[in-house]
Order: structure tokens, then C-alpha cells, then sequence
């Protein structure tokens, strides 16, 4: 226990607010509260950017682990970034906890108040959710459809594997993209078959694989003659989800897969060659 007599009042309401002091202080603390408001504003105030400082950390602390991460961590051993993210973590909220609680406390009500214009701000702009909803692209509604269908045990697909010609006469005619169904056994993945979905108001095909360890991954594209057509792999995370995009010849393509698998780029430069 920390014997803070003598300190200022600031000082010793932190070390109060930690658990960090013996009874006999916290109960002549106690006292001072009691008989002092400005001494009892400064405390509250101390309390609120402390209890600020510690949700902000743990908010921190369950952020998701970016997709480079998730992926050494899969491939074995060696240096676990998961494990030294948590780590430096750790230490960071500790030192967090030696802030001055005047600083931590300024912050809590700046935030507060602007987050209070945020809101004001919002109601008086109808047009914002049509804005918000406007902003998401193909790549969202995609991924929100893999959640879905990945789940489906005896209705993953609409067109089994087993009618391949039909699957790529069907979807050709109605999305618009001439196309090969890609043979990935060399990647580890058997086509299962095939769905047609719509995304950001377009049809969209989807060819449906299953891995030898059962995961699901999913080629998608749709016709696409107003968008850049650099044939470059854009790669990127959507929680649980890599996705490997790109465009050619008048459409765009998406490779969905676990985020933590290694190979997706692999996979996505084989379809692309292929396709």
C-alpha cells in the first residue's frame, strides 16, 4: 500500500480510486469528502477519466488481430504476434493507469460533448442512413451472403457440381460474364456447385468450394464496364473474411475465404488465370 500524506489532493484521490492506500487513509480521505465539495467535484471528476481511460483499453484490447497476423499465427511456430499484441498491450494499459486523471477526465468530456454536436448534427440531416447505405459496396453484401450460406449443410449451393455445363451456361446468360469454371483440386478445394445472388443491385455469380479441412471458400463476380480495370489483387479483411478482388475484361471478381488461410492469394492468381 502507497502512503500518499502529504501529496497533493489530486495524488492521493488517484491512489484512493486504485485500491492503492491503507484503511486509516482511505477513512481520513473519507472524511475529507464528506465535508469538502470542491475536494468531492475533483474526485468525481478523477473517477470519470479513470473509468474512461479503462473502457477505452479494453475496447482496445478486442480489436480484431489484422489479417498478416491471424496468418503467421496459423502457419506454426516461431514468434506468436497475437501473443506479443496482448502483451504490449497489457503494459500499456498499466503505464495508462499513472496518467494524470485531470487529463483522462478533460478527454471523457471533450468526447462527450462532441459526441452530443455528433448526434445533434445527424437529426438534422435526414438524408444520412440513404448516404450510409449508399457507401456499401459489392464486396459488403458479398461477405454477408458467405456467412450465410458457409453454414448450410444440406443447402449450400442451388446447382450441384455435378451439372457443370448447365451452371456455366445459366450464370453466363444471367450476369452477363462469359466464364470456365475453375478447377482448383491442385489448391486443395473441390467445386461443390453454385449460386446466383444479387449485390449492390446487380446479379452476381457465385462457385461454391469446400476444402480437405471442410472450410468453405466462394469465387464470386458480376458485370462491371464502369469501373477501373487494372488486373492488380487488391487484398483484404472483413472480420473472419480475406477477400481477394480484381477486375478484367468488363467484370469484377472476388475470392472469399478464412481470413486466416494462407494461400488466398495463390488461390485467387489460379482462378484468374483460368476463369
Amino acid at each position: 500500500m502507497q502512503q500518499t500524506r502529504g501529496q497533493a489532493l489530486e495524488v492521493r484521490l488517484s491512489a484512493y480510486i486504485d485500491g492503492e492506500i491503507g484503511e486509516a487513509e482511505r477513512t481520513e480521505l473519507d472524511a475529507i469528502l464528506a465535508r469538502d465539495e470542491d475536494a468531492k467535484a475533483l474526485f468525481e471528476r478523477l473517477k470519470a477519466g479513470s473509468s474512461f481511460g479503462d473502457t477505452a483499453f479494453e475496447d482496445f484490447l478486442h480489436d480484431p488481430v489484422p489479417l498478416a497476423l491471424v496468418r503467421q499465427i496459423k502457419q506454426g511456430p516461431g514468434v506468436n504476434p497475437k501473443t506479443e499484441r496482448i502483451a504490449a498491450t497489457t503494459t500499456t494499459v498499466r503505464h495508462a493507469r499513472v496518467w494524470p486523471r485531470m487529463l483522462a477526465a478533460s478527454v471523457a468530456l471533450l468526447l462527450l460533448g462532441g459526441g452530443a454536436g455528433f448526434i445533434v448534427g445527424t437529426a438534422n440531416t435526414g438524408s444520412e442512413p440513404t448516404k450510409l447505405a449508399a457507401a456499401r459496396g459489392w464486396l459488403d453484401d458479398i461477405a454477408d451472403y458467405h456467412r450465410i450460406y458457409s453454414r448450410q449443410k444440406e443447402h449450400l449451393v442451388e446447382v450441384p457440381a455435378t451439372e457443370g455445363p448447365k451452371i456455366e451456361t445459366w450464370l453466363a446468360a444471367s450476369v452477363g460474364v462469359p466464364f470456365k469454371v475453375p478447377q482448383l483440386s491442385g489448391k486443395g478445394l473441390t467445386f461443390e456447385g453454385a449460386r446466383l445472388l444479387v449485390a449492390n443491385g446487380k446479379p452476381v455469380a457465385q462457385l461454391v468450394y469446400r476444402s480437405t479441412e471442410g472450410e468453405i471458400f466462394a469465387i464470386c463476380f458480376l458485370k462491371n464496364t464502369t469501373g477501373p480495370q487494372a488486373e492488380q489483387f487488391d487484398e483484404s479483411i472483413r472480420d473472419d473474411l480475406g477477400m481477394v478482388s480484381w477486375q478484367r475484361g468488363g467484370a469484377s471478381f472476388v475470392l472469399v475465404g478464412p481470413s486466416s488461410h494462407v494461400g488466398m492469394q495463390d488461390i485467387a492468381e489460379a482462378v484468374a488465370a483460368t476463369i
